[in-house]
């Protein structure tokens, strides 16, 4: 989503937008536009860079009290940090003006380099995925015929949701001896939760599962099966251990006990909190990667 103020700039600029920045060209100079946590970030790309051209940038920014800056390959990145209220758009917009006619002047005649092939050239901006470039036609069109084939590919490859998910489970059962073995020695059991996540993700893959988002929530599926059979599994080790016997029909009658079931809940209901945290990174990794099409779309009129 884009704050309103980077539209307005995009549109003095005479810009393009994306999902998410303001992107394009400004005199020889290719920016790129677009918010951070507590922060406006702005990259500039100039057909040449030197020591003494970083310099005047340098200098520039701190005439203009901005303290942090990043060098990139033949470009810099700017952040515009921000605490009370919104970094002012006109100050970004001057400062745009300001180094973009500074290498307008130093380098007239020379293009900029494709930030795929790396060779000078006309650019246009596409968002391949989530990710926006300025690329030289050649690359644009070497990408659209690999995102083709890799399209192509996906659509006829099978749908082995259900052996991706029998792997799930097979290769997360080495987290419940984990979790029995954390038991036994009294340590705090359910940090072993994370590991079932990472040994569902291997099986799935390993079995040949689909990488769809489908796919990812049956990862997450085999992930909460499979916390709480460990913590279950484990419970009942410890209750056969204390008895001294391997007597089913006591355990099954313990199981009934509500002061045990309540005990076996609170510590299934820990385990999926320890491993929340990582279970949402992947969930977000996977859902971001794991789509039944690559798309390369254009920047686009704001």
């Amino acid at each position: 989503m884009l704050w309103p103020g980077l539209k307005k700039l995009g549109k003095e600029l005479q810009l393009k937008r994306t999902e998410s920045e303001i992107v394009g060209m400004v005199k020889n100079c290719y920016v790129k536009i677009y918010d951070g946590k507590n922060m406006k970030l702005l990259e500039l790309y100039a057909p040449e860079i030197s020591d003494s051209d970083k310099e005047f940038v340098t200098t520039r920014l701190q005439e203009s009290k901005i303290k942090k800056h990043e060098q990139l390959d033949y470009g810099i990145k700017i952040i515009f940090n921000e605490y009370l209220r919104p970094y002012s758009i006109h100050k970004i917009r001057d400062i745009i003006n300001d180094i973009s006619e500074y290498f307008s002047s130093r380098y007239p005649n020379q293009k900029l380099h494709c930030q795929k092939c790396g060779a000078p050239n006309d650019l246009e901006t596409y968002c391949y995925g989530n990710v926006s470039l300025a690329v030289c036609e050649d690359c644009h069109k070497a990408s659209e015929d690999e995102t083709d084939a890799l399209n192509a590919e996906n659509l006829l490859t099978p749908n082995n949701y259900l052996s991706g998910f029998i792997g799930s489970l097979i290769f997360s059962i080495p987290g419940i001896f984990v979790t029995l073995l954390l038991f036994l020695l009294g340590r705090l059991a359910a940090i072993s939760s994370v590991l079932y996540v990472f040994l569902g993700i291997k099986g799935y893959k390993k079995f040949n599962g689909k990488t769809s988002r489908f796919g990812a929530f049956l990862i997450i599926l085999s992930t909460l099966i499979m916390v709480a059979l460990g913590v279950i599994i484990s419970y009942s080790v410890l209750i056969l251990k204390e008895l001294g016997t391997f007597n089913i029909d006591l355990l099954k009658y313990i199981f009934t006990i509500p002061e045990v079931q309540q005990e076996i809940m609170k510590n299934i209901v820990v385990s999926y909190i320890v491993s929340g945290f990582y279970l949402v990174f992947q969930i977000i990794r996977m859902m971001k990667e794991w789509k039944t099409g690559i798309n390369i779309k254009q920047a686009r009129e704001i």
